[in-house]
């Protein structure tokens, strides 16, 4: 899902105990990667070659500060999935700590101190960043914070705030249901161990952080040769596996194939870094070194039509280990969402594929 997919499921979607189990979990990856990148950029970054200062104590702070958010988290998700009202606590107490980090961090960069900016450049600077910072982040929490509100707790946790025996039935049965289906290795397949956010996190940081080292415990000028073969190999490395025989692939018929787009959860990326590939039974998303299949019967409805001004083709399911939205991009959405809704429309009707 993109932004926009995000803030109109946080504001208006139905709760869903499970996927805010999910998000609080990613969450808390993202804090644990933060803490650890925060702890080893201060010593790796070359920071005596550029204007920009960190004190001595920021790696210690960043690292405790964003450990025990990340744990904060990490408590809410299980809590949450338990129908445990102090995760709704947790989750909303841990989303308010991260934004104050992020405000934090935003107020420590921007100050004459570390980041001396030009007179004329400065005022300016800060009130751009601090609008995509609120913009970016700012709703996201607000509704955030809500749709863990609205949650449903058992009864015996819970005071007199109660909620309908319906609404525990309905999670309780949605959790059973999810795990009574197949493994998520029916619909999800990776070459590593981690998410998308995650690996897409992996395959900057790592470089990243090599080229930093070579820089300053060796010589950059006498590694230069492996800059472009990284740059290349993080560009166009996952577009290329993108284009690979995936093992759903060579069980099915393709029908058609697109190169796009797209965005999953927090992660966006623009051409050429997603791929749709259309079967006789279902839809298979490629990006970042994952594949995901979708099968047409186990997945929402969708537009049949794509206007103009559309953002492209929102792919929602509940199967485990697939994200719960995905929406593609590409060139021609119009003659892609026909394809789609055919090869859909002839499943559900039983008509063999061509």
């Amino acid at each position: 899902m993109d932004f926009f997919d995000t803030l109109k499921e946080l504001r208006s979607g139905e709760p869903d105990v499970d996927k805010a189990a999910r998000a609080m979990k990613i969450l808390g990856w993202i804090c644990g990667g933060a803490a650890v990148w925060n702890f080893a950029f201060y010593f790796l970054a070359p920071f005596d070659k550029t204007p920009f200062q960190l004190p001595p104590q920021y790696p210690y702070i960043a690292l405790l500060s964003l450990l025990f958010v990340g744990a904060l988290f990490f408590y809410a998700s299980n809590a949450v999935k338990a129908l445990n009202p102090a995760g709704k606590q947790a989750g909303q107490l841990a989303i308010v700590l991260l934004i104050g980090l992020c405000a934090g961090l935003f107020y420590f960069i921007f100050s004459d101190d570390t980041f001396p900016f030009p007179d004329s450049a400065f005022p300016m600077i800060p009130i751009v960043f601090f609008v995509i910072f609120s913009a970016q982040f700012g709703l996201p929490a607000y509704y955030g914070i809500r749709y863990l509100q609205r949650l449903p707790v058992k009864q015996s946790c819970v005071g007199e705030e109660r909620f309908g025996p319906e609404s525990i039935t309905r999670s309780l049965d949605g959790k059973k249901g999810r795990s009574d289906t197949a493994s998520k290795t029916e619909y999800k397949d990776a070459l590593l161990p981690f998410g998308v956010f995650g690996t897409f996190a992996l395959l900057i940081a790592v470089p990243l952080c090599l080229f930093f080292a070579i820089e300053k415990y060796w010589d950059l000028e006498k590694a230069g040769f492996l800059l472009m073969p990284t740059i290349l190999l993080i560009l166009f490395g996952p577009v290329a596996y993108n284009h690979l025989p995936s093992r759903f692939q060579k069980q099915r018929n393709v029908v058609a194939s697109y190169t796009g787009g797209g965005s999953i959860f927090l992660f966006n990326a623009s051409w050429p870094f997603f791929r749709l590939m259309v079967y006789d039974d279902g839809l298979e998303i490629r990006t970042t070194l994952h594949r995901f299949f979708i099968p047409y019967d186990k997945m929402d409805d969708f537009p049949k039509k794509v206007g103009f001004f559309s953002r492209g083709l929102l792919i929602k399911s509940k199967l485990p280990g697939v994200p719960s939205g995905i929406r593609y991009q590409g060139f021609g959405m119009k003659k892609i969402v026909q394809v789609v809704a055919e090869r859909r429309n002839n499943f559900k009707k039983g008509i063999p594929g061509v």
